[in-house]
């Protein structure tokens, strides 16, 4: 049996409209191609649908009980056609991104504001999570994308960079270091109170040997966890904390100043991770659009 849905509209928009002669331009049909649909829709099941008469039709007992679940699957692929409509549109949709809390306390909620703006219909999750629960959640579908510093390339992973940027100084406003006007290098921070990152972070590990070069012996004052409780630690006078400088540009507060640091100039990329041969959804895609956008403009 081979019944098509061309077969099963041409039956359903005989009996709405009365006839052959009536459903055929709203088929976009001629009369014949219509009737000769609703008669290879009979021969494929076997059964008489309508009875025809040279004025009208009269549809059978067997038309009656075809036409309402020809109704109900024709209904249901208009809905599914439309709903498909729908995301390729980017009207409706759901994006879920995973990155680091810092990301997700500064940089990230401005390009989903963005988004929504643009695509109100597309609901975005977010989740902060450190940078191994990024990966795990991207290599097991529960995220589109993870948006953070990876180190490591993963064969399962695609790695696209997203932004660059320095690395700098977080120093307490009223500090000798926040008011001078030459350049900051990493051998001014000799002898300074540092909050360094916990032992065992990527962060720690790129920048101790930075400071190891400049002849700087890495004792903090105090360590932590997350670079948003470092920039706290600076706010309040405590010490100084190299960030990333996207956190410079973000932070609006008069309590810290954010100086990039000099010979050398180190720089750190940002990369949105996604599952190697797996296509974006449409939402998905607009939003990985958006964010290359922002990082644009702040790289400006």
């Amino acid at each position: 049996m081979n019944v098509t849905l061309r077969q099963m509209r041409a039956f359903v928009e005989v009996v709405r409209s009365g006839g052959f002669t009536a459903a055929a331009p709203k088929l976009h049909l001629t009369q014949s191609a219509t009737s000769l649909l609703v008669r290879e829709l009979e021969t494929q099941l076997g059964l008489q649908l309508v009875d025809r008469t040279t004025r009208q039709i009269a549809v059978t007992d067997a038309g009656n009980e075809f036409l309402r679940s020809a109704e109900r699957i024709l209904a249901d692929v208009d809905q599914a056609i439309a709903s498909t409509q729908d995301l390729m549109q980017r009207r409706r949709g759901r994006v879920i991104i995973a990155t680091t809390p810092l990301l997700a306390a500064t940089f990230v909620p401005g390009v989903i504001a963005e988004f929504q703006q643009l695509y109100p219909g597309i609901v975005v999750h977010m989740a902060d999570l450190s940078t191994e629960q990024i990966i795990r959640h991207v290599q097991a579908g529960d995220a589109d994308f993870g948006l953070g510093v990876f180190a490591s390339i993963d064969s399962e992973l695609e790695h696209l960079p997203m932004l660059q940027h320095r690395l700098g100084a977080m120093v307490p406003s009223d500090w000798p270091l926040a008011k001078r006007r030459s350049e900051l290098s990493w051998s001014d921070l000799a002898d300074q109170p540092m909050i360094a990152m916990s032992h065992g972070s990527g962060f720690r590990a790129l920048i101790d040997p930075v400071l190891h070069q400049a002849g700087i012996s890495v004792s903090p004052r105090f360590e932590v966890g997350h670079i948003g409780s470092a920039v706290g630690l600076a706010e309040a006078g405590l010490g100084i904390a190299v960030v990333p400088a996207y956190v410079g540009q973000l932070l609006k507060s008069s309590r810290v100043r954010f100086r990039v640091l000099h010979k050398p100039v180190v720089q750190r990329q940002i990369e949105l991770i996604v599952r190697a041969g797996r296509s974006l959804s449409p939402g998905a895609a607009a939003f990985k659009d958006c964010l290359a956008a922002h990082c644009g403009r702040l790289q400006e």
